[in-house]
């Protein structure tokens, strides 16, 4: 009898196990995604506009057509970016100047979005370096280069730095090597480009941006998320924005000094 009892008892818990419990997820509301920048060297503007994914839609990014975007700096003069392809809006006839303010504005869907950034004074390379690279690094061969600059002493700066061959510039675009000058203020720096070893006899470009403060605090909360991202920093939910409305992603700003090193052999 006790053998029968425990069967049934284990036919029953069984049994329970093979419930199926239902959850009712929620869509959540799309929010728009605003990402563009203004720098002191092309003569346009770029502002992309696009829509968060839907969770049971990954990696579909809906883009925003028909928006009225404009931007007006700190005299007064005011450019209507044109849509050239869906979500994408240009002006061809904006050039950053330093220490100028620029307001973006942006209608869609009957909202409005609001975004300022202050151009940055330019913070010039005064000369390049290579070297063999350190143990630490790990690379078998090739050098690593050092970019050379004074840091303005009082002034808060940050940076971003871009390496790449001349003969391959699109490499250079999605660098995610951040820095502050919190322990370096007033004084000359040397930043070492560890991302990659360069080759004997390769022709290399070397960036140095000079960031607006929302600039730098967008990118270095996006970059610990995305990817190698900066050491120490944590890992928000969104990435920080300079954007009005609930809105995700950045209106950008930032001042560029560039040379170029041909690697000689030591």
């Amino acid at each position: 009898m006790k053998t029968i009892l425990a069967i049934l008892t284990l036919f029953f818990l069984l049994s329970s196990c093979e419930d199926i419990i239902e959850i009712d997820l929620d869509t959540i509301e799309p929010k728009l995604v605003i990402d563009g920048f203004i720098n002191d060297q092309a003569d346009q503007c770029i502002i992309k506009l696009s829509l968060t994914g839907d969770y049971f839609e990954p990696g579909i990014y809906p883009v925003v057509s028909d928006a009225q975007v404009s931007i007006t700096d700190g005299q007064g003069n005011l450019y209507i970016l044109e849509e050239t392809e869906p979500g994408t809006y240009i002006s061809s006839d904006i050039l950053g100047i330093e220490n100028m303010s620029y307001s973006l504005v942006v209608w869609t869907e009957g909202e409005n979005y609001q975004a300022e950034v202050t151009m940055p004074e330019r913070v010039n390379i005064d000369f390049l370096s290579s070297m063999v690279p350190p143990l630490m690094l790990d690379f078998d061969e090739g050098y690593v280069l050092n970019c050379h600059f004074m840091d303005p002493a009082g002034i808060s700066n940050y940076y971003r730095m871009k390496a790449y061959k001349i003969s391959d510039s699109s490499k250079g675009s999605d660098s995610q090597v951040v820095f502050n000058d919190l322990l370096q203020d007033g004084n000359p720096t040397m930043v070492m480009w560890e991302v990659e070893a360069f080759m004997p006899y390769d022709t290399v470009v070397v960036e140095l941006q000079t960031l607006a403060k929302s600039t730098y605090a967008y990118y270095s909360t996006l970059f610990p998320i995305t990817g190698q991202g900066i050491f120490g920093a944590s890992n928000p939910s969104n990435p920080t924005t300079n954007v009005s409305n609930d809105a995700l992603g950045y209106f950008g700003s930032f001042t560029i000094s560039r040379d170029t090193i041909v690697i000689i052999p030591e």
